[in-house]
């Protein structure tokens, strides 16, 4: 006989921890299986090893154990994806997302972003600007809620995680040292900004110089000692790494330990996900997996079943249950293009120092505000002075620098420590011929079908891209660059962490899978949790969007299940 659950939740990343601790705290019997470990004592106290976590991808699955596939078009043959390390890399690339308790948070570089409302509107912002035939061919659509309405969620992600920042609008009111394109937002970051990497202060002073509008990113990490975790060190080991000191606000860290308390959260790591169970009148009834500990299959019963695993994790577990949502599951995959831009300063930069996000950011391009302006879409500009470890570094070197010998060891000894990298996020539209399904032919270690990914970058891509380059050349000569090199507009990557879409939400079912509390409209007590939600994309990083989202379905969870109110937003 099949265990009982008030709830179970798969995957414990930024919904999943969400959704843990709220549910719990409402008095909810909670039951949390994640296909990874718990990350705790020596994995994280002695993590300063790039061969480990970088080159080895230890918190990451691989294409052994979770392979997925990639084809450019319908009609192309599918190949599993290679598997290579590290964003930087200009070569092949798969960085898949962290498997264990915190899923994506534990490794994510922490940007933590609000989406302007013009990205939540963005079949109407681009149909105004630049006309239909600027959506013509796409799946754009405009988000079933507005800024307005996810704006509390953002701020009670921002408070309860952690993030340290400077507002640059404070209900309405343009704040110096802040983002001046920013959304209206009702409160001050909970914590100061990082303080600026080395390599920074050229990139801010540059940008100054040009006329733009430099400001500190917003960061999920402790600038100082919040909720009585560690400021941030400036180990440099962020990026690809669990957080030795807990600065970062992983779910894992941020979250769960409160869920924890209350007695209802039992969380079962190395648990591996087959099949969301269905009864007889279609409603979702729990789950079938595979304990790894007990090296036997299992099923749990629940009166919710909530999936918050990564969008692409999500889509394969609802098309392998034979969930398809009107056939809606799966479509619309959109990733982001980095457009990676690397070069060297006559200075040291020190880049292995501090983490990525200790950086500013230049948002004067960004999304609408470049539209009609050589680019369809913008992005903000990004830099990326610091958390790049030598390995990492020999992987993003240019075509001119010897790849082995002496050559190679004086070009790392003169070159690494004056490296300084930008990049930015344009984001891919949904498109009819851009989706994923299951591999007919691919399965995974467990006997499980494969995701199949079928996207390729097209035109109106690499034209964002070229237009975002071309603002960066023109940083990189007012920095002093005395050289640089560029990603190609068309990289050789497409799965990189960021990718949305495919369990979209919308009011409509026959257009959407899930509602926008992540209520999936064909299996009502089944929720869908994550960027796969997501209808467009914007030029940001997707998490605290996510978290947001997150919230905004724990108060709907928590009123239909009758459970207790909704916490509010802690206080400063």
């Amino acid at each position: 006989m099949a265990e009982h659950a008030d709830i179970v939740i798969v995957g414990l990343g930024a919904a999943g921890g969400v959704l843990a601790k709220d549910m719990a705290q409402a008095g909810m019997r909670v039951v949390a299986l994640e296909k990874g470990q718990r990350y705790a004592g020596e994995d994280v106290e002695v993590k300063h090893d790039e061969l480990r976590y970088f080159v080895r991808q230890e918190i990451s699955p691989n294409m052994g154990s979770d392979p997925m596939t990639w084809r450019p078009s319908r009609d192309a043959t599918a190949r599993v994806l290679p598997w290579s390390s590290g964003p930087l890399a200009l070569g092949p690339l798969f960085v898949p997302p962290s498997v264990g308790v915190g899923g994506g948070t534990i490794h994510w570089a922490a940007w933590a972003w609000r989406f302007r409302d013009a990205e939540l509107r963005l079949r109407s912002t681009l149909s105004e600007r630049l006309g239909e035939e600027a959506v013509a061919g796409t799946a754009i659509v405009d988000w079933p809620m507005g800024y307005d309405e996810l704006e509390p969620y953002y701020e009670r992600a921002e408070y309860e995680i952690g993030v340290a920042g400077k507002a640059g609008n404070l209900n309405g009111e343009i704040q110096e040292g802040g983002n001046p394109f920013e959304p209206p937002r009702k409160r001050e970051y909970p914590m100061p900004p990082l303080r600026m990497t080395a390599g920074d202060r050229p990139f801010f002073e540059a940008a100054r110089r040009l006329g733009l509008h430099p400001f500190p990113a917003p960061a999920a990490v402790n600038s100082v000692e919040y909720q009585g975790r560690s400021a941030c060190v400036y180990c440099g080991f962020c990026r690809d790494y669990p957080c030795h000191v807990g600065a970062k606000s992983s779910s894992a860290v941020a979250l769960l330990p409160q869920a924890l308390e209350t007695g209802n959260l039992e969380i079962r790591p190395y648990s591996r996900v087959f099949e969301v169970k269905r009864d007889g009148s279609g409603r979702a009834s729990g789950v079938r997996y595979l304990d790894l500990v007990r090296k036997e299959e299992r099923e749990i019963d629940a009166g919710y079943v909530v999936l918050s695993a990564y969008a692409l994790e999500n889509t394969r577990l609802l098309l392998a249950s034979g969930i398809d949502g009107n056939g809606t599951v799966g479509k619309y995959f959109m990733t982001h293009n980095y457009g990676w831009f690397t070069g060297t300063l006559p200075d040291w930069t020190n880049p292995f120092a501090g983490p990525a996000v200790a950086t500013s950011v230049i948002d004067d391009y960004t999304s609408e505000l470049a539209s009609g302006d050589g680019a369809v879409w913008g992005s903000p500009i990004i830099g990326f002075g610091g958390d790049v470890q030598p390995v990492e570094a020999t992987r993003n070197m240019p075509d001119s620098a010897p790849k082995f010998g002496q050559g190679f060891k004086d070009w790392m000894r003169e070159n690494y420590r004056r490296t300084f990298s930008m990049y930015h996020q344009t984001a891919t539209f949904p498109r009819e011929e851009f989706f994923c399904d299951l591999d007919p032919n691919v399965k995974d270690a467990f006997g499980q079908p494969a995701l199949r990914i079928t996207h390729d970058w097209t035109p109106r891509d690499e034209q964002d891209v070229e237009f975002m380059q071309g603002k960066k050349r023109e940083i990189a000569r007012e920095m002093g660059m005395l050289e640089w090199w560029e990603a190609p507009t068309a990289p050789p990557y497409h799965v990189s962490t960021h990718e949305v879409g495919t369990h979209r939400m919308g009011d409509d079912p026959a257009t959407s899978v899930v509602d926008r509390y992540g209520q999936c409209h064909t299996v009502p007590n089944l929720y869908v949790l994550g960027g796969g939600q997501f209808p467009t994309y914007g030029a940001y990083n997707p998490t605290l969007t996510i978290y947001a989202l997150a919230y905004l379905a724990a108060d709907h969870l928590r009123t239909e299940a009758g459970a207790e109110t909704k916490s509010e937003v802690p206080n400063r």
